[in-house]
C-alpha cells in the first residue's frame, strides 16, 4: 500500500512539473526579421502556426492610393493607402501581400490660416484589408516625424511665398534669405522691414493664407506600429 501511494505521489509530482514545462516550451516561437525601413526601432516578427506577429515599433511603408488634396476632404472621410510591394521577413516569410490596402479616417482638418500657416490633416489608421478581403485592425502613427499630422513642408511654403513675391515685384539682396526664414515661421518686423530692400512682395506672400495639404498618388508614407499586429499565415 505504501509503495502504491509513493508511486502515485511521484507520478503526480512528475505531471506537475512536466505540464508547466511543456507550456513554457510552447511559448517559444521562431523569430524572424522584417525587411524594415531604415531607422526602424525594431525588426522582430514572431512566426507561429496560427499566424505571424509583427512586433510594435516596426515600420511599415505604404503609398497614397490616389491624389489627395485636403481642400476637398472633411472630417470623417476615409483615405486609402496601398502596400505597393510585399511585406516580408529577411528569412522569406510573406506577411502582408502587395496590393493590400490600409484605410485611414480623417479625424480633423485644420484649415490654412493667414501668415502662411499651412493646413494640418489628422488621420487615424484603422485597418488593413488583404487581397482576400481579410480585415486586420491596426494601430499606427506617422514615423520619422515629430508631428502627428500631415502638412506641407518648408519647401512648398517657400515656393508659395516666392511666387507671391515675384508676382508683386519683391526686390533686394536679402529677399531669398528672407523667404527661407519666413517659410520656417520665424517672421519678424526686422525680416519683413529690413531684408527685402523696400519690396512689398514678400510681405504679401508671408501674410497670405497657408497651403492645403497635397499628396500625389504613389507618394510614400512611413508608419510605426503602436501595437503588435497579428497577420494570418499566407
Amino acid at each position: 500500500m505504501y509503495k502504491k501511494l509513493l508511486s502515485i505521489g511521484i507520478l503526480s509530482a512528475f505531471i506537475g512539473l512536466s505540464v508547466p514545462a511543456l507550456a513554457y516550451s510552447e511559448s517559444f516561437d521562431d523569430v524572424e526579421h522584417l525587411k524594415s525601413t531604415k531607422d526602424a526601432k525594431i525588426d522582430l516578427v514572431k512566426i507561429t502556426q496560427t499566424g505571424n506577429i509583427i512586433q510594435k515599433e516596426n515600420y511599415l511603408e505604404v503609398v497614397f492610393a490616389q491624389n489627395f488634396n485636403s481642400k476637398y476632404y472633411k472630417t470623417g472621410d476615409f483615405v486609402q493607402f496601398v502596400f505597393n510591394s510585399d511585406v516580408k521577413t529577411n528569412e522569406g516569410t510573406l506577411l502582408i501581400p502587395c496590393n493590400s490596402s490600409l484605410i485611414a479616417q480623417i479625424t480633423e482638418i485644420v484649415e490654412p490660416k493667414w501668415f502662411s500657416r499651412n493646413a494640418k490633416v489628422y488621420m487615424e489608421f484603422t485597418h488593413i484589408v488583404l487581397p482576400d478581403s481579410t480585415n486586420l485592425p491596426v494601430a499606427l502613427k506617422l514615423a520619422k516625424n515629430k508631428k502627428d499630422y500631415f502638412q506641407e513642408g518648408a519647401k512648398e511654403t517657400t515656393g508659395k511665398i516666392a511666387a507671391y513675391t515675384l508676382a508683386i515685384g519683391g526686390t533686394g539682396a536679402g529677399l531669398g534669405a528672407a523667404i527661407g526664414v519666413a517659410a520656417g515661421h520665424t517672421i519678424t518686423g526686422l525680416i519683413i522691414g529690413g531684408s527685402i530692400g523696400g519690396g512689398v512682395g514678400l510681405v504679401t506672400g508671408v501674410v497670405s493664407p497657408g497651403l492645403h495639404y497635397k499628396a500625389k498618388q504613389g507618394e510614400k508614407v512611413i508608419l510605426e506600429l503602436q501595437d503588435n499586429l497579428k497577420v494570418p499565415a499566407q
